[in-house]
């Protein structure tokens, strides 16, 4: 009988571990470690050329599953279910508005959806997630994100397969006048504190994309990409108490200080 138990124990033990050596962190979540194929030079100032799905996004991101979706390093934009790191040298050409694009840290990841419809009108996604282990301590997922949301499904983000609310956090100055603001979204993570889930992203825009071939529908606005950065998990709730907002205030207003004192 004892021996008997010592292998059950045995077993619980090895599953214990097993289950701790498949759990891990959320890596990469600002972009900023990129896995860059070795022919691919320091910078390529021309036209972008795909890669496999995600593979510069490395690691711990994926994309796809559509097959459009790829990741370059590039200053040219791409359309229609692309993505690229992008740098602070980036400008946004599309459209002649040439702006820089925010970039906390080395990289920020630009996507720029499908705008066509797929079968029965729905608005085709660029898909990017990961699965990781939220932090015990963890109420919210913060994250800087420049891009549409003038419809309910612009940008969707889902924790643990369940579709979460997006809540607009103030905007953090920055003390550069090309980009005066950061903008952040949040959402509510506590359920999930302490689990293993899947961290999932899905882009969309419903703009008009003047590389394709439809024609403009009555009042629609232009494509626009999406550039999201500086993913973080805070112990902080998505709506934090006023006097919580009130040291966050105080906070941006030193970052934007010590900014302009840097510049």
């Amino acid at each position: 009988m004892s021996s008997i138990r010592h292998s059950i124990s045995l077993v619980a033990c090895c599953f214990a571990l097993g289950s701790e050596v498949s759990a891990a962190a959320f890596i990469n979540l600002g972009f900023d470690t990129p896995v860059f194929p070795d022919w691919v030079p320091p910078r390529i100032p021309g036209p972008p050329f795909a890669s496999s799905p995600g593979e510069w996004v490395r690691p711990g991101w994926n994309t796809g599953p559509q097959t459009q979706s790829a990741v370059g390093y590039n200053y040219s934009q791409r359309f229609s279910g692309w993505a690229s790191l992008l740098d602070r040298d980036f400008r946004d050409a599309h459209f002649g508005s040439n702006a820089r694009v925010p970039v906390v840290g080395n990289y920020s990841l630009g996507i720029w959806p499908l705008s066509l419809t797929v079968t029965g009108g729905v608005y085709d996604p660029y898909v990017l997630w990961q699965t990781g282990d939220i932090p015990a301590d963890a109420r919210s997922l913060q994250f800087l994100h420049q891009g549409p949301l003038n419809h309910g499904d612009d940008l969707q983000v889902f924790v643990g397969g369940e579709l979460r609310s997006l809540v607009a956090l103030p905007d953090v100055p920055t003390g550069d006048p090309e980009i005066p603001f950061f903008r952040y979204l949040a959402v509510d993570v506590s359920p999930f504190a302490g689990q293993t889930v899947e961290l999932r992203f899905e882009f969309r825009s419903r703009g008009y994309d003047d590389f394709g071939d439809f024609p403009r529908l009555p009042g629609q606005p232009n494509a626009q990409s999406h550039i999201l950065d500086d993913l973080s998990f805070s112990p902080l709730p998505v709506v934090p108490e006023p006097a919580t907002w009130a040291l966050l205030g105080l906070g941006a207003a030193a970052l934007g200080w010590v900014t302009r004192r840097r510049s």
